[in-house]
């Protein structure tokens, strides 16, 4: 559209095969096009793997990422294969105790340390976030883990993901999670859930969004 290259900023990176139902992206353009249909234009040009729900100009001082005040993503398992939820979820056939994985969910509220959780390549000058929601749920054959912070690291959803489902199979007790958390067992690493299971929910802001309206 604009017959040079732009950099686009992201609300957060995702992993290959990780999926994001709203991921947030801005870019500075360098100059306005007038009477274009932003959405239908960047939707023609992008893959069908990716597509732009909504638009907005947004306030100079805004950023995609460092903006963003809350992350919300989501982990889905399913102990039944179904071929629509192929890459969708991570199927699993053990039996987990969802309540030893709950006794997990709940010791990472608050602000901690995640050094233990996170992928070597997690490029950040600290390890710590505050969690403000973790807890697992269970809708049929699914369970479901919804967690939410002010940021996250890199792979750290997915670590804490699989470390805790290594506790619902019993390969890890709740005390080797806690010990984990605390960075006080070095002789114990964190379990890495497949990515396909999970998705970038939601990005919220202090800064309002104006989004424009749908064009009929």
């Amino acid at each position: 559209m604009y017959r040079e290259s732009l950099r686009v900023h992201g609300s957060g990176r995702t992993d290959a095969g990780v999926h994001a139902l709203a991921q947030i992206v801005h870019f500075n353009a360098p100059r306005e096009l007038k009477n274009l249909n932003l959405k239908a234009a960047l939707n023609t040009l992008l893959s069908p793997d990716i597509r732009v729900i909504r638009t907005a100009i947004g306030s100079k001082d805004f950023h995609a990422r460092f903006s963003a005040r809350m992350r919300h993503y989501r982990y889905l398992i399913s102990r039944r294969e179904a071929a629509l939820d192929r890459q969708r979820v991570w199927c699993l056939y053990h039996d987990l105790d969802v309540e030893a994985m709950r006794t997990c969910a709940a010791m990472i509220m608050g602000e901690h340390d995640f050094t233990a959780f996170c992928s070597a390549q997690a490029e950040a000058d600290h390890k710590r976030c505050i969690v403000s929601r973790s807890e697992w749920e269970k809708e049929g054959d699914r369970l479901i883990y919804s967690v939410s912070a002010n940021r996250f690291l890199h792979s750290m959803v997915r670590s804490l993901t699989g470390t805790m489902t290594e506790v619902g199979k019993g390969r890890l007790t709740t005390e080797d999670f806690a010990a984990l958390l605390e960075n006080r067992h070095p002789a114990l690493t964190a379990f890495t859930a497949p990515p396909q299971g999970l998705y970038l929910v939601r990005v919220d802001y202090d800064i309002p969004i104006d989004w424009e309206k749908e064009k009929v």
